[in-house]
């Protein structure tokens, strides 16, 4: 097979796929791979095509989510296995090709729920996310809005009238922090972030999902922050596999499963019926659902 030919198929599978834009970050970077046409190296992309493939052609069957996800989980983690270790990655570093492979898969997870329920909501990868806006009364008044960009995001489509403007303003239903290798300083920019994202959205679910943990984990509480769990995949530290690289865990199907979940279970409170006051008066507690 050739470059056109495998840049034809993964385009027309998006075109079926009804693939929102900006959800296939590693589909658009293998795009831009082949679209270098470098002599001498098509068998080697054809074999990553294949194994790719097999990460975009799961069926999706909401009755059976855990086998959905260990399915798409067990391919990803073949996938990856192809550029471990990394002098095995025939791409430079700077291009972050393997970075962008579990935030893809986490899209595309997250796009079927989102289609087999129904409703208008959509997810995208390096989305901006307004984390606090401000109201200035110069140009006869204006909004000016302060953003931070994440890797993954569940967003209800929004726009605010202002003045005469109109700007977008998705609202975040979730949002997710991936890091290949999570180290403290990364954590301490992402703690503030998450601050000021919740001081506008506070019933955003913020999730930090990295592969290895580059942190004392023994020092560190994380608890009181605004970042609702720090997820490791390959439960195991940097330095394990950095001295042997054969050691590196999969990453866990379970966690990921429960990731899917959560977002099942938020989806289903923001669907909810609404309990008017009265209702909550009797039962003694005005805030809570029940």
């Amino acid at each position: 097979m050739n470059y056109e030919e495998m840049i034809s198929v993964i385009e027309n599978l998006n075109n079926q796929q009804q693939v929102q834009k900006g959800a296939i970050p590693h589909g658009s970077n293998l795009l831009h791979q082949f679209g270098k046409k470098e002599n001498g190296r098509e068998a080697m992309y054809e074999e990553i095509f294949n194994l790719y493939l097999k990460t975009r052609t799961i069926s999706y069957d909401a009755n059976h989510m855990k086998a959905y996800i260990s399915n798409i989980v067990e391919r990803t983690n073949n996938y990856m296995n192809y550029f471990w270790p990394p002098v095995n990655n025939p791409f430079s570093h700077q291009a972050d090709f393997t970075s962008s492979i579990i935030p893809e898969m986490l899209c595309t997870i997250f796009g079927n729920i989102i289609h087999s329920k129904g409703i208008n909501l959509e997810v995208s990868a390096q989305k901006d996310l307004t984390i606090e806006c401000t109201f200035d009364i110069t140009n006869g008044g204006q909004i000016c809005f302060k953003n931070k960009r994440v890797d993954v995001a569940v967003v209800k489509p929004c726009e605010l009238m202002f003045n005469g403007s109109l700007s977008e303003l998705p609202i975040p239903l979730l949002a997710i922090e991936c890091k290949t290798n999570l180290d403290k300083n990364m954590l301490s920019g992402i703690e503030h972030s998450v601050t000021e994202l919740k001081k506008t959205f506070p019933n955003c679910k913020y999730y930090v999902i990295t592969e290895c943990s580059d942190f004392d984990v023994k020092k560190s509480n994380y608890a009181s922050s605004g970042i609702d769990e720090i997820y490791i995949l390959r439960r195991q530290k940097r330095g394990v596999i950095r001295r042997k690289p054969v050691l590196r865990n999969p990453i866990d199907m379970n966690l990921i499963y429960e990731i899917a979940l959560t977002l099942i279970s938020h989806i289903d409170v923001m669907n909810a019926e609404v309990i008017d006051l009265d209702t909550r008066m009797k039962s003694g507690k005005l805030i809570g659902r029940a």
